[in-house]
């Protein structure tokens, strides 16, 4: 057993590169799995294959910030600081939990496949809007970006002429999520950020005559001393967060695939039942985060015998994990028919796997089944652009035509 990981200088020079964070990372995570499975980079390991992310990930102990703190040691006082404090995905233990348990009944399977409806409905609306034969678009703006409306509406209340407002800065507020520290500049606008959130959602609480459920729920829970103030508009921008940006993701990625593979559409078209592979598939080759952050309370010991020492910071590349040979044959190729394409890491595992998954699920479904309906192709009308991120790496633009059947 080895307590030193390998040291290489490639897979973190391109973890800087911009040209690489937008562009294609099939080599380097090739690279990482087969050379360097625990890569150190200063405190921090890094875990590339599939049984290696999956133990990281399942691990109940696994922590979001270091034992005893409840944000990183760099991480300085501010409107981020205390909307991190607050924001579900990045509180451990107790906090966890409470913030978990009081909005997971609205997201079961059950409760989500009653916002099916909403969402085949927002699908129609959009591809009635947008199906003139031949014209150009913007697949990420004018369609992926406005899919989740029709969700979000019923959970939040939000109304649609809000909407610009948020998706404009919902890109920078994902800084708060860095798991190294941000340049001043860039700490300074998350600041900016996270306070317009907080005094957004104050205010839309004050003009809110009908909450809906879930915001009725925060506000019983606030009442009863179960939710702080900080909480309940923290969560409320989580489901918002968490509702629009992976799910925007997830639809330009789509979009981008079909474009791309032609007969996916086709078999999409021609047999439903392969429409539950194809999104599966997508979330494996494409999964919207691409990396998760842990902190081990114990020591992991790792498929190739190296030690993820307890309280180091560990860095899972779910991209890279998601497209391992040694779980997933033939990793690259879309297969509709893959036996084992569910085990994908796109939703994360454990405590802290994404509630909102069987929402996302249905909404990619609801989406992919619009397109194979009424699209009979789908056409790049130039470059597609990509946000450099290492964790993130979303479609800021698509320009495609559809065609209508």
């Amino acid at each position: 057993m080895t307590t030193a990981p390998t040291t290489a200088p490639d897979p973190l020079t391109a973890f800087a590169d911009p040209d690489w964070l937008a562009g294609d990372r099939t080599e380097v995570y090739r690279t990482l799995r087969d050379d360097f499975p625990v890569l150190q980079a200063g405190p921090t390991r890094i875990v590339s294959r599939h049984a290696d992310a999956e133990t990281v990930l399942r691990d109940p102990a696994g922590r979001m910030q270091a034992p005893g703190t409840d944000l990183p040691a760099w991480f300085p006082a501010g409107p981020a600081a205390r909307r991190l404090r607050a924001n579900m995905v990045q509180t451990d233990g107790e906090v966890h939990r409470r913030l978990r348990g009081i909005v997971a009944p609205l997201f079961t399977a059950r409760r989500s496949e009653e916002l099916r409806t909403a969402a085949a409905a927002e699908v129609a609306a959009e591809l009635d809007r947008i199906l003139v034969d031949g014209q150009p678009f913007d697949a990420v703006a004018e369609f992926a970006a406005r899919i989740p409306r029709g969700v979000l509406r019923l959970l939040i209340g939000m109304p649609d002429e809000d909407w610009a407002l948020m998706s404009d800065t919902q890109v920078e507020f994902l800084m708060i999520f860095s798991p190294f520290p941000l340049e001043p500049a860039q700490q300074a606008r998350l600041d900016q950020v996270s306070q317009f959130y907080f005094d957004y959602f104050d205010g839309f609480l004050g003009r809110t005559t009908r909450p809906t459920p879930l915001v009725e729920r925060l506000l019983v829970a606030e009442s009863e001393g179960r939710l702080s103030h900080d909480e309940v508009l923290s969560l409320m921008h989580t489901v918002l967060d968490a509702g629009f940006e992976t799910t925007r993701t997830s639809l330009g990625n789509l979009v981008e695939y079909l474009a791309a593979r032609p007969e996916l559409l086709q078999a999409a078209r021609r047999d439903p039942a392969t429409r539950v592979g194809i999104r599966e598939e997508l979330l494996r080759l494409r999964a919207p985060v691409q990396v998760a952050n842990r902190i081990p309370v114990e020591d992991v010991v790792t498929s190739d015998g190296s030690v993820l020492p307890a309280g180091e910071q560990v860095l899972v590349v779910v991209g890279a994990a998601n497209t391992d040979e040694r779980a997933f044959p033939d990793p690259y190729r879309m297969d509709p028919d893959r036996p084992n394409a569910s085990r994908h890491l796109a939703f994360g595992m454990g405590l802290h796997h994404c509630l909102g998954a069987p929402l996302a699920r249905i909404q990619l479904a609801e989406t992919l089944a619009g397109l194979a309906d009424r699209v009979s192709a789908i056409d790049l009308d130039g470059e597609a652009e990509r946000h450099p991120s290492l964790i993130f790496p979303s479609l800021t633009s698509l320009p495609v035509r559809f065609g209508a059947r």
